[in-house]
Protein backbone atom coordinates (compact mmCIF):
# COMPACT_ATOMS: atom_id res chain seq x y z
CA UNK A 1 0.00 0.00 0.00
CA UNK A 2 1.33 3.38 -1.55
CA UNK A 3 1.54 6.06 1.90
CA UNK A 4 -1.06 9.05 1.32
CA UNK A 5 0.22 12.19 0.06
CA UNK A 6 -0.75 13.19 3.71
CA UNK A 7 2.20 10.97 4.87
CA UNK A 8 4.17 11.13 1.86
CA UNK A 9 5.01 14.87 2.61
CA UNK A 10 5.50 14.06 6.08
CA UNK A 11 8.12 11.41 5.56
CA UNK A 12 9.84 14.15 3.06
CA UNK A 13 10.34 16.79 5.75
CA UNK A 14 11.29 14.58 8.37
CA UNK A 15 14.10 13.18 6.29
CA UNK A 16 15.17 16.73 5.71
CA UNK A 17 14.86 17.59 9.06
CA UNK A 18 18.14 18.57 10.71
CA UNK A 19 17.42 18.36 14.07
CA UNK A 20 15.75 15.33 16.22
CA UNK A 21 11.94 16.05 17.89
CA UNK A 22 12.50 16.70 21.57
CA UNK A 23 9.58 16.06 23.94
CA UNK A 24 8.39 19.33 25.13
CA UNK A 25 8.09 20.53 28.84
CA UNK A 26 4.16 20.79 28.04
CA UNK A 27 2.76 17.77 29.63
CA UNK A 28 -0.79 16.04 29.34
CA UNK A 29 -1.88 17.82 32.40
CA UNK A 30 -1.14 21.16 31.14
CA UNK A 31 -3.15 20.32 28.03
CA UNK A 32 -5.83 19.54 30.38
CA UNK A 33 -5.39 22.66 32.00
CA UNK A 34 -5.78 24.93 29.03
CA UNK A 35 -9.29 22.79 28.34
CA UNK A 36 -10.12 24.06 32.31
CA UNK A 37 -9.89 27.65 31.43
CA UNK A 38 -11.30 27.00 28.03
CA UNK A 39 -14.63 26.10 30.15
CA UNK A 40 -14.55 28.82 32.51
CA UNK A 41 -13.67 31.63 30.01
CA UNK A 42 -17.47 29.97 28.44
CA UNK A 43 -19.11 29.88 31.85
CA UNK A 44 -17.84 33.03 32.20
CA UNK A 45 -18.60 34.89 29.34
CA UNK A 46 -20.60 32.39 27.06
CA UNK A 47 -19.99 29.73 24.74
CA UNK A 48 -19.62 31.28 21.70
CA UNK A 49 -17.47 33.81 22.58
CA UNK A 50 -14.91 31.18 24.42
CA UNK A 51 -15.03 29.19 20.91
CA UNK A 52 -13.81 32.20 19.27
CA UNK A 53 -11.38 33.10 22.00
CA UNK A 54 -10.19 29.37 22.15
CA UNK A 55 -10.69 28.31 18.56
CA UNK A 56 -7.15 27.98 15.86
CA UNK A 57 -7.88 30.42 12.94
CA UNK A 58 -8.12 26.98 10.94
CA UNK A 59 -10.66 25.18 13.21
CA UNK A 60 -13.47 22.83 11.97
CA UNK A 61 -16.35 21.95 13.63
CA UNK A 62 -19.64 19.60 12.21
CA UNK A 63 -23.23 21.47 12.36
CA UNK A 64 -23.66 18.89 10.72
CA UNK A 65 -21.08 19.24 7.81
CA UNK A 66 -17.93 20.18 8.27
CA UNK A 67 -17.78 24.12 8.61
CA UNK A 68 -14.93 26.65 8.93
CA UNK A 69 -15.45 27.04 12.72
CA UNK A 70 -14.66 31.05 13.28
CA UNK A 71 -17.09 32.28 10.07
CA UNK A 72 -19.82 30.03 11.03
CA UNK A 73 -19.77 31.30 14.68
CA UNK A 74 -19.07 34.81 14.26
CA UNK A 75 -22.36 34.76 11.76
CA UNK A 76 -24.26 33.35 14.70
CA UNK A 77 -25.83 34.46 17.86
CA UNK A 78 -24.68 33.00 21.50
CA UNK A 79 -26.96 29.78 22.20
CA UNK A 80 -29.06 30.58 25.28
CA UNK A 81 -27.00 27.88 27.15
CA UNK A 82 -24.04 27.87 30.13
CA UNK A 83 -21.84 25.71 28.60
CA UNK A 84 -19.55 24.04 31.12
CA UNK A 85 -17.20 20.56 31.10
CA UNK A 86 -13.42 19.48 31.95
CA UNK A 87 -10.85 17.05 30.41
CA UNK A 88 -10.86 13.59 31.76
CA UNK A 89 -8.39 12.18 29.27
CA UNK A 90 -6.14 14.33 27.26
CA UNK A 91 -3.00 12.58 25.04
CA UNK A 92 0.19 14.56 23.76
CA UNK A 93 2.62 13.97 20.92
CA UNK A 94 6.18 13.18 22.20
CA UNK A 95 6.65 16.72 20.02
CA UNK A 96 4.68 18.67 22.09
CA UNK A 97 2.73 20.08 19.25
CA UNK A 98 -0.80 17.95 19.03
CA UNK A 99 -3.29 16.87 21.54
CA UNK A 100 -6.68 14.99 22.37
CA UNK A 101 -9.07 16.24 25.21
CA UNK A 102 -12.37 14.49 25.59
CA UNK A 103 -14.37 14.45 29.12
CA UNK A 104 -18.06 15.27 30.14
CA UNK A 105 -20.08 18.30 29.56
CA UNK A 106 -22.69 19.99 30.77
CA UNK A 107 -25.26 22.50 29.75
CA UNK A 108 -27.96 24.28 31.59
CA UNK A 109 -30.52 26.47 30.61
CA UNK A 110 -29.89 30.69 30.83
CA UNK A 111 -33.47 31.35 31.02
CA UNK A 112 -34.22 28.63 33.46
CA UNK A 113 -31.62 27.45 35.31
CA UNK A 114 -33.66 25.35 37.10
CA UNK A 115 -34.53 22.98 34.30
CA UNK A 116 -32.72 19.50 34.14
CA UNK A 117 -29.59 20.06 32.50
CA UNK A 118 -28.33 18.38 29.83
CA UNK A 119 -25.14 15.96 29.17
CA UNK A 120 -22.77 14.22 26.89
CA UNK A 121 -19.15 14.52 25.61
CA UNK A 122 -16.50 16.38 24.04
CA UNK A 123 -13.93 15.57 21.34
CA UNK A 124 -11.42 18.18 20.70
CA UNK A 125 -8.16 18.29 19.05
CA UNK A 126 -5.52 20.81 19.95
CA UNK A 127 -2.76 22.41 18.18
CA UNK A 128 0.42 24.55 19.46
CA UNK A 129 0.77 27.80 17.60
CA UNK A 130 4.02 29.45 16.98
CA UNK A 131 4.14 31.70 20.23
CA UNK A 132 3.32 28.56 22.38
CA UNK A 133 -0.16 29.00 23.14
CA UNK A 134 -2.67 26.52 22.63
CA UNK A 135 -5.81 26.19 20.58
CA UNK A 136 -8.61 23.97 19.44
CA UNK A 137 -8.13 22.71 15.81
CA UNK A 138 -10.89 20.68 15.35
CA UNK A 139 -14.29 20.03 18.09
CA UNK A 140 -17.03 17.45 17.79
CA UNK A 141 -19.11 15.71 20.89
CA UNK A 142 -22.21 13.18 21.61
CA UNK A 143 -25.10 13.98 24.27
CA UNK A 144 -26.37 10.88 26.22
CA UNK A 145 -29.08 10.38 29.22
CA UNK A 146 -27.52 11.33 32.66
CA UNK A 147 -23.96 12.87 33.40
CA UNK A 148 -21.00 10.23 32.84
CA UNK A 149 -17.46 10.74 34.30
CA UNK A 150 -17.94 13.56 36.21
CA UNK A 151 -15.84 12.38 38.79
CA UNK A 152 -13.85 10.12 37.40
CA UNK A 153 -10.11 11.35 37.76
CA UNK A 154 -8.28 12.68 35.03
CA UNK A 155 -5.71 10.30 32.64
CA UNK A 156 -3.38 11.90 31.30
CA UNK A 157 -1.11 10.39 28.83
CA UNK A 158 2.73 11.69 26.98
CA UNK A 159 3.57 9.77 24.39
CA UNK A 160 6.63 8.01 24.59
CA UNK A 161 9.64 10.13 22.89
CA UNK A 162 11.34 7.53 20.31
CA UNK A 163 14.98 8.21 21.29
CA UNK A 164 14.73 11.38 20.19
CA UNK A 165 13.91 11.18 16.49
CA UNK A 166 10.86 11.52 14.56
CA UNK A 167 8.76 8.78 13.65
CA UNK A 168 9.13 7.59 9.97
CA UNK A 169 6.36 5.25 8.91
CA UNK A 170 4.97 4.68 5.55
CA UNK A 171 1.91 3.13 6.80
CA UNK A 172 -0.71 5.47 7.13
CA UNK A 173 -3.11 4.12 10.09
CA UNK A 174 -6.02 5.32 8.69
CA UNK A 175 -5.75 4.34 5.63
CA UNK A 176 -4.56 0.87 6.58
CA UNK A 177 -7.87 0.92 8.55
CA UNK A 178 -10.22 1.94 5.91
CA UNK A 179 -8.31 -1.72 3.80
CA UNK A 180 -9.06 -3.93 6.87
CA UNK A 181 -13.00 -2.60 7.19
CA UNK A 182 -13.47 -3.79 3.61
CA UNK A 183 -11.32 -6.70 3.64
CA UNK A 184 -12.56 -8.12 7.17
CA UNK A 185 -15.55 -6.06 8.43
CA UNK A 186 -15.43 -3.05 10.24
CA UNK A 187 -15.97 -4.84 13.74
CA UNK A 188 -12.57 -7.08 12.76
CA UNK A 189 -11.04 -3.50 11.69
CA UNK A 190 -12.01 -2.03 15.22
CA UNK A 191 -10.37 -5.31 17.14
CA UNK A 192 -7.34 -5.43 15.67
CA UNK A 193 -6.50 -1.38 16.61
CA UNK A 194 -7.95 -0.92 20.06
CA UNK A 195 -6.12 -1.60 23.58
CA UNK A 196 -7.17 -0.87 26.98
CA UNK A 197 -6.57 2.98 26.74
CA UNK A 198 -9.01 3.53 23.72
CA UNK A 199 -12.33 5.65 24.29
CA UNK A 200 -15.19 5.36 21.22
CA UNK A 201 -17.68 8.10 21.99
CA UNK A 202 -21.45 7.49 20.48
CA UNK A 203 -24.42 9.10 20.51
CA UNK A 204 -27.02 8.67 22.98
CA UNK A 205 -24.41 6.37 25.54
CA UNK A 206 -21.79 7.04 28.06
CA UNK A 207 -18.09 6.50 26.75
CA UNK A 208 -16.67 2.94 25.27
CA UNK A 209 -13.42 2.35 27.45
CA UNK A 210 -11.04 0.04 26.98
CA UNK A 211 -11.17 -3.64 25.26
CA UNK A 212 -14.22 -5.12 27.31
CA UNK A 213 -16.45 -2.60 26.61
CA UNK A 214 -15.77 -1.44 23.36
CA UNK A 215 -15.91 -5.49 22.58
CA UNK A 216 -18.82 -5.86 23.65
CA UNK A 217 -19.87 -2.70 21.41
CA UNK A 218 -18.57 -4.25 18.09
CA UNK A 219 -20.93 -7.29 18.64
CA UNK A 220 -23.58 -4.78 17.29
CA UNK A 221 -21.84 -3.74 14.95
CA UNK A 222 -23.08 -5.05 11.42
CA UNK A 223 -23.59 -3.95 7.93
CA UNK A 224 -20.65 -2.38 5.63
CA UNK A 225 -18.76 0.39 6.26
CA UNK A 226 -16.54 2.49 4.33
CA UNK A 227 -14.62 5.90 5.01
CA UNK A 228 -13.71 8.69 3.82
CA UNK A 229 -11.37 11.05 4.66
CA UNK A 230 -11.56 15.35 4.35
CA UNK A 231 -9.30 16.60 6.80
CA UNK A 232 -5.95 14.67 8.74
CA UNK A 233 -2.84 15.55 10.23
CA UNK A 234 0.27 14.74 12.27
CA UNK A 235 2.19 15.54 15.10
CA UNK A 236 6.07 16.43 13.81
CA UNK A 237 6.68 13.28 16.14
CA UNK A 238 4.55 11.55 13.87
CA UNK A 239 3.27 9.45 16.71
CA UNK A 240 0.09 11.46 16.47
CA UNK A 241 -2.19 11.03 13.47
CA UNK A 242 -5.62 12.74 13.31
CA UNK A 243 -8.43 12.07 11.14
CA UNK A 244 -12.09 13.63 10.02
CA UNK A 245 -13.75 12.04 7.85
CA UNK A 246 -17.15 10.90 6.54
CA UNK A 247 -18.59 7.31 6.98
CA UNK A 248 -21.48 5.98 4.82
CA UNK A 249 -23.07 2.57 6.55
CA UNK A 250 -25.16 -0.09 4.43
CA UNK A 251 -26.95 -2.03 6.90
CA UNK A 252 -28.19 -5.63 6.40
CA UNK A 253 -31.81 -4.44 4.94
CA UNK A 254 -30.16 -2.32 2.42
CA UNK A 255 -30.27 0.68 3.61
CA UNK A 256 -27.88 3.42 3.68
CA UNK A 257 -26.97 5.65 6.34
CA UNK A 258 -24.50 8.57 6.64
CA UNK A 259 -22.56 10.55 9.25
CA UNK A 260 -19.28 12.08 10.47
CA UNK A 261 -16.11 10.38 12.61
CA UNK A 262 -12.80 12.53 14.10
CA UNK A 263 -10.29 9.74 15.16
CA UNK A 264 -7.18 10.07 16.62
CA UNK A 265 -4.27 7.37 15.81
CA UNK A 266 -1.06 7.06 17.99
CA UNK A 267 2.01 5.10 17.70
CA UNK A 268 3.28 3.30 21.23
CA UNK A 269 5.24 0.03 21.24
CA UNK A 270 6.03 -0.16 17.54
CA UNK A 271 2.30 -0.23 16.52
CA UNK A 272 -0.95 2.48 15.93
CA UNK A 273 -3.53 2.00 17.82
CA UNK A 274 -6.84 4.19 17.98
CA UNK A 275 -6.76 6.24 20.81
CA UNK A 276 -10.14 7.89 20.33
CA UNK A 277 -12.89 8.50 18.25
CA UNK A 278 -16.15 10.02 18.13
CA UNK A 279 -19.02 9.36 15.93
CA UNK A 280 -22.58 10.85 14.69
CA UNK A 281 -24.66 10.04 12.36
CA UNK A 282 -26.56 12.41 10.10
CA UNK A 283 -30.61 11.98 9.52
CA UNK A 284 -31.46 9.77 7.43
CA UNK A 285 -33.40 11.52 4.41
CA UNK A 286 -36.78 11.56 4.12
CA UNK A 287 -38.50 9.06 1.98
CA UNK A 288 -40.14 10.54 -1.41
CA UNK A 289 -43.49 11.83 -0.95
CA UNK A 290 -45.91 9.67 -3.39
Amino acid sequence: MQPTRLFAAFTAMMMLATSPVHAAEFTAKDLAAEEGKFAAYSVAHDMRAAFLEFFDDDSSILRPEMVDAKPWLTARPAPGIVLDWKSQLAVLSASGDLGLSTGPWTATSKKDPKLPADHGQFFSIWKRQPNGNWKVLLDHGISHPGAALQDVPLNARELPASAGKPVIDAVDPEQHFILQSAQSGAAKAYAGVITSHSRLLRDDRAPLDGEAAIGEYLKTLIGNWSWNTLRSGSSMAGDFVYVLGRYTQRDAAGATHHGHYIRVWIREQGRWALAGEVMTALPDPAPPKS
